[in-house]
């Protein structure tokens, strides 16, 4: 009997419960056992007080980090403060670890490596990248047998929505608020629109691809702000759009890493993204230039991305 237990229960959250228990009979076969949340942590209990499976939820971490049938915990709460004290317990407890939380991750990356390398327990985070996009094993699997000369991409589909609607001739402010409306973007925008959920992104693919620490601080930033509907009109007409370009290359021994609004042409593979799509173009010497593209957040496609990877902690 494998027992996970879930941290947060929002969008993402559902998402793994949805496709756990749809997947349910075929995971179980694949992996030979059975396979079920044991529990799930909560904000307010309160919320849950009437369903019939009330007592798989808690508000206590550590009721699930120190529960000794759960083996794995899987987490979505976004959450830094509280929840990185309690990862390192978990592993320390022998848990492996799958999340989706890049911003832990771009602030704790090494530490969390080799805590759990030091543990001996897996820790997972391809659904903190470009949500279904199977990035980081594949990062990890060319740069053992590349040198990577170059990544390049689109990381944020919040910005990738605004900069469509701008193209359908709303202005910046009114595609944002579109964008608020249908659940794309968050009431405080900031994290998006001024690149810096990129960049944090591009903090761990950088440090994977080029195998050297690259920090947050070490990345130049600029969001999409600052666009102009002119700016949109002008580029359209010359068979070209705007894009949050997210981009990392060696020069001269270092990495030079950048989030920043760039120009690219209609039918390329970053141009020809719409809404929440994401995209990676990795370039090795070995395997020349490879794309990755798909659904870069929501529930079920960062539910897919965590589930890939509870697959892969039982299959190794």
């Amino acid at each position: 009997m494998i027992n996970l237990g879930l941290l947060g229960c929002g969008t993402v959250g559902n998402g793994v419960v949805e496709i756990l228990n749809e997947r349910k009979e075929f995971l179980e076969k694949h992996l030979g056992e059975s396979i079920a949340i044991k529990k799930i942590l909560v904000r307010n209990l309160e919320n849950y007080k009437d369903r019939e499976d009330f007592n798989i939820f808690t508000d206590d971490i550590y009721e699930i980090i120190d529960d000794e049938e759960i083996e794995t915990i899987i987490e979505v709460t976004g959450n830094i403060d509280q929840i990185f004290p309690a990862i390192l317990k978990a592993m320390e407890n022998q848990k492996n670890i799958v999340t989706a939380n890049k911003a832990m991750i771009s602030r704790h990356m090494e530490q969390l490596i080799e805590y759990a390398d030091y543990h001996d327990v897996k820790f997972y985070y391809d659904a903190a990248v470009a949500g279904a996009v199977p990035i980081i094993e594949s990062i990890k699997n060319i740069a053992n047998l590349n040198e990577i000369k170059s990544i390049q991409g689109v990381l944020n589909g919040t910005c990738n929505f605004i900069l469509s609607s701008m193209e359908e001739g709303k202005d910046y402010q009114s595609a944002l608020q579109e964008a608020q409306d249908i659940g794309f973007a968050e009431a405080d925008p900031t994290d998006d629109v001024e690149g810096y959920d990129t960049m944090r992104k591009l903090r761990i693919l950088s440090t994977l691809a080029f195998k050297e620490k690259v920090s947050e601080e070490d990345i130049s930033l600029k969001g999409i702000t600052e666009i102009s509907i002119d700016d949109i009109k002008t580029l359209n007409e010359q068979g070209e759009r705007y894009k949050l370009v997210a981009s990392a290359y060696r020069e001269k021994g270092k990495v030079i890493a950048k989030v920043e609004p760039t120009i690219v042409k209609k039918d390329s593979v970053i141009g020809g993204l719409v809404n929440g799509q994401n995209a990676i173009i990795v370039e090795g010497d070995n395997c020349g230039e490879l794309a990755f593209k798909g659904p870069g957040a929501g529930g079920r496609p960062t539910g897919f991305a965590i589930l890939t990877d509870v697959l892969n902690i039982y299959k190794d």
